[in-house]
């Protein structure tokens, strides 16, 4: 092209060539690859999260008096903290996801996007976010009945009163 000037990915990379289907579908399979990585930097963390959960849930069993109420509290802290995870690994995900079907609307099939609009269709899909927080919101409920039930311990035990 005379007279404009094209910097050196345009140099490089000519619309309609096979060399551009070539690095756009590379650039659609590191996406992907990418994508793949958080979902399983996803399930590491909510993994990490119900054992530290089941720990804390083991250790107020195991100690049961008031000492537990801080447990407690520590716990309902440590699921909030996991949902907040929850809500940006959904972020970093939609965003990705953003990305592929972008990428996708220049290759010949579009595998993601058309799975995705058949996913939201199906009355018997529930998104995976929405799955993944039932389990913080568990242990919270978990958490406060097993603080009622320590308060309703104390009150019922008799008081020992000194001649």
């Amino acid at each position: 092209m005379e007279g404009v000037q094209m910097d050196e990915k345009e140099q490089s990379v000519e619309i309609g060539t096979d060399k551009s289907e070539e690095t756009l579908l590379t650039q659609w399979q590191t996406c992907v690859e990418m994508a793949n990585a958080v979902s399983q930097r996803r399930d590491a963390m909510n993994n990490l999260f119900v054992t530290l959960n089941l720990a804390i849930v083991a250790a107020a069993s195991f100690i049961w008096d008031a000492k537990t109420i801080m447990l407690l509290v520590s716990g309902i802290i440590v699921c909030v903290v996991w949902i907040f995870f929850i809500r940006n690994f959904r972020e970093l995900n939609r965003a990705k996801f953003e990305v592929i079907n972008k990428l996708e609307q220049s290759l010949p099939v579009s595998a993601f996007s058309d799975e995705w609009q058949s996913l939201k269709k199906s009355k018997k899909y529930i998104e995976g976010t929405k799955l993944e927080k039932v389990l913080p919101y568990a242990f919270c409920v978990l958490y406060v009945v097993i603080f009622i039930l320590i308060i309703l311990q104390r009150c019922n035990q008799p008081s020992i009163s000194q001649p």
